[in-house]
C-alpha cells in the first residue's frame, strides 16, 4: 500500500463517528477504494470522484505506523474476515478512529471481489491505548525501519499470548460476539428499508 501524502498538514483534531452509524468501503482486490457509502462522505468530505481506484492507504492517516497497514496486506491473503483498528484522515486534514469489521466480497459466481471494510466508532479509552502502541512503533519504524518494527510487534503479540484479532477485540474491549453484535447497528440501514423505490 502506498501511504498517503496528499495531506501533509499535521491533524488538528480527531472527530469521532456516530455510535449508531457505519461507514463502508468496498475495495477491489488489490486494495483500491471502489466505494464508500453516505456516511462516509458525510464524515470525511471525500466524495466518491476524489477516491475513486485510489489505494486504501490513501484515507489512512500517515502517522499511522507502516507495519499496521502491512498487517492488513498479509490477513487479506489468507483471512475471510478480521478486525482492525484505522486512523483515518479526513478530506480537510482532521482525523477519525475507526473500529472495524473486515470481510471478503464475493461475486453473485462465488469468485473473490475484494474487501468489505465496516468502521464503527472506537471507544475513547481504546483510542488512548492503539495510540500509545501506535506511536512507539511508528518511533522504531523512523529509528530502525519497518522491519524491526515488525519484529517488535510480533514479540508485543507473543508476550500478550494473541494473535491480531484477539488484540484487536482486546483493544477494543469487546468479545467477538460483542463485536458482531455492535457491528448489527447501523441507523442508516434501518432508515434505507423504510423507503421504497431505488433511492
Amino acid at each position: 500500500m502506498t501511504v498517503n501524502t496528499h495531506i501533509m498538514k499535521q491533524n488538528k483534531r480527531c472527530i469521532q463517528l456516530d455510535v449508531t452509524r457505519k461507514l463502508k468501503i468496498k475495495l477491489d482486490k488489490e486494495n483500491h477504494i471502489v466505494y464508500v457509502n453516505n456516511y462516509f462522505s458525510e464524515v470525511t468530505g471525500f466524495k466518491i470522484s476524489d477516491i475513486i481506484m485510489k489505494d486504501f492507504a490513501f484515507i489512512v492517516d500517515p502517522s499511522m505506523p507502516r507495519i499496521h497497514l502491512d498487517t492488513f496486506e498479509e490477513l487479506a491473503k489468507t483471512k475471510d474476515s478480521f478486525y482492525f483498528i484505522f486512523k483515518g484522515v479526513n478530506k480537510d486534514g482532521s482525523c477519525y478512529w475507526s473500529f472495524a469489521k473486515i470481510s471478503r466480497r464475493y461475486n453473485e459466481a462465488g469468485e473473490n471481489v475484494g474487501w468489505l471494510i465496516e468502521g464503527k466508532m472506537l471507544p475513547e479509552p481504546a483510542v488512548a491505548k492503539i495510540t500509545k502502541l501506535f506511536e512507539v512503533l511508528k518511533e522504531i519504524e523512523n529509528n530502525a525501519g519497518v522491519e524491526a518494527a515488525k519484529k517488535y510487534f510480533e514479540g508485543f503479540l507473543e508476550e500478550k499470548n494473541m494473535d491480531f484479532n484477539e488484540f484487536v477485540l482486546a483493544i477494543a474491549g469487546v468479545t467477538e460476539k460483542k463485536a458482531l453484535q455492535y457491528f448489527e447497528i447501523d441507523e442508516d440501514a434501518v432508515v434505507k428499508k423504510k423507503k421504497k423505490g431505488w433511492f
